[in-house]
């Protein structure tokens, strides 16, 4: 049975994807809402880089830089 749904679910998810209507409230709401958020993500991360040296301790610095951009 959970086949059957996840099958369904599928269908209904390349449906609506192939709608430009949905399509266009998705390009409308990713414009409103996220392109902000990760353009200001992308700063504080040039910041992070800028303020650190990333060579000294590479995976700390992309574990506070991950923990960073993942935080709100």
């Amino acid at each position: 049975m959970p086949l059957v749904f996840r099958h369904l679910l599928v269908a209904a998810a390349r449906r609506a994807a192939s709608d430009p209507r949905v399509r266009a409230k998705a390009k409308e709401i990713f414009d409103e809402k996220a392109r902000p958020v990760l353009a200001r993500k992308a700063r504080e991360l040039k910041e992070e880089a800028t303020r650190r040296d990333p060579e000294e301790h590479p995976a700390r610095f992309v574990g506070r830089a991950f923990r960073r951009f993942l935080d709100g």
